[in-house]
This record gives structure tokens, C-alpha cells and sequence, in this order.
């Protein structure tokens, strides 16, 4: 099969591409040069047969990588980039603002429908990683939980209207470092290939995000004041 990995140039986006590549033919594509090759090399150990990279920074729109992708004709898109993960809602420059919403929202779905739109026939499965704040309010976190809430919504209207569309939706629900080769990284690729085998539609990767959304719905107050002396103490 051909899959497609945006963000592959971060921890996640490469160990979920890393847990995808046995037999298969791998399309990388992501800001950072240097990652965007270690991510290759984990994919050919991991027995790819095929690895093609293309460095893009989706905040400058869908552009020379809509096409490329179209004509390569992916079976599956995993969608693991976004440029706001760090970012707290004060941290957000109104003149960043354009590029963010481009790299974790329209940019994606600009492609994605460019692929369906050119579809011959057969299934496509997408795999979007998303978050746990898709669901949840987090304090300094609403623009970040806005925008995977609003590309769940956008996917999810996909699936409905196309049936040959095969979406899951994964929610992180923890922190996991975006740089290097993270074991905890390691285990949410393997937990993510291991959910779209069994045909997963939404699945949630975290035990302390669950405790939180749990507490979210049952002591919201309780809930942010978690959350703000967690910040204050890492």
C-alpha cells in the first residue's frame, strides 16, 4: 500500500510512520529536514519497500505537495502535523495566526480532498491525530482543542458522505515529546496501527488525559486548577 504521513518530521508523526512501513510504500513530508531523514531511515529499517520525502511546511498552504501526493495516490493519509501543539492561547501571534490555521487545518484537508477527488475506486482509510482537548476545554489551550475539534468535525462529515473514506480518529491523551525517538512515542505508533487493524474508529492514547476528561465532566473547577498547578510545576 502507499500511506501518506504528514508531520513526519516529529517524534509521533515518525514513530506512527515507523509502525506502518512493513511491505509498504512510505510518502514522508514535514517541516524539519534533519527529522524528516531520520524519519525516512526509521522507515526503511522497519521494512519499507519504498520511501519517498518531501520537505513542506503546510503553514505555507497545500501547494507542490498537493500535487505530488495526488499523483502518488495514497492508500492511506496519516495526518500527525500540526504547529499549534506547543502553543498556549497567549503565545499565538494574530500575524501567526493564518500560518497555524494553514498547518493544522486547512492545508491537510486541502489535500486530502484533492486525493479523494481524484480516487479511482477502493477504500481510503485516514488516520488523524488529534487530542483529547478536541472534547475537553483546557485552560490557555481553547484555540489548539478548537482546531482539532473543527478538522474531527470536517473528517467525520467526509466519512459520512463517502463511504469509501475508512477514518479513525485518535486522541492523545498525555504529553509525548515531539523531538527525537521517544519510547512513549514508540508505543502510540504501535497502539495506532494496532487500532486501525482492528478497525478502530476513535481511539484514546493516555491514561492521565482519560483522568482528566473524567474530571473535566464530573469537578470541571477541580479540573483547571490541575491542570494550572501542573504547568506550574514541570
Amino acid at each position: 500500500m502507499n500511506i501518506l504521513v504528514f508531520g513526519a518530521s516529529s517524534s509521533i508523526g515518525a514513530s506512527v510512520a515507523e509502525s506502518f512501513s512493513a511491505g509498504n510504500k512510505m510518502f514522508l513530508t514535514g517541516r524539519n529536514v534533519s527529522g524528516l531523514k531520520t524519519a525516512a531511515q526509521r522507515c526503511r529499517r522497519a521494512g519499507a519497500s519504498d520511501v519517498v520525502e518531501m520537505a513542506w511546511d503546510l503553514g505555507k498552504g497545500s501547494g507542490d505537495l498537493g500535487e505530488e501526493v495526488v499523483r502518488w495516490r495514497p492508500d492511506i493519509i496519516v495526518n500527525a502535523a500540526s504547529a499549534s501543539s506547543r502553543l498556549r492561547d497567549n503565545g499565538i501571534a494574530a500575524e501567526e495566526l493564518e500560518k497555524i490555521v494553514s498547518a493544522d487545518l486547512t492545508a491537510p484537508l486541502d489535500v486530502i480532498r484533492a486525493v479523494l477527488s481524484n480516487r479511482r475506486g477502493g477504500q481510503i482509510g485516514i488516520v488523524y491525530i488529534s487530542s483529547f482537548l478536541s472534547v475537553v476545554l483546557s485552560p490557555d489551550r481553547a484555540i489548539y482543542g478548537a482546531l482539532k475539534r473543527i478538522h474531527e468535525k470536517v473528517l467525520l462529515g467526509m466519512a459520512a458522505s463517502q463511504p469509501e473514506v475508512r477514518l479513525m480518529i485518535v486522541r492523545i491523551s498525555g504529553r509525548i515529546s515531539t523531538e527525537g525517538e521517544s519510547s512513549e512515542a514508540r508505543r502510540l505508533g504501535a497502539a495506532v496501527l494496532d487500532g486501525y487493524q482492528r478497525g478502530e474508529k476513535t481511539m484514546y492514547h493516555g491514561v492521565s488525559g482519560k483522568l482528566g476528561m473524567l474530571l473535566f465532566y464530573v469537578q470541571p473547577v477541580l479540573f483547571v486548577l490541575g491542570v494550572k498547578l501542573s504547568r506550574l510545576v514541570r
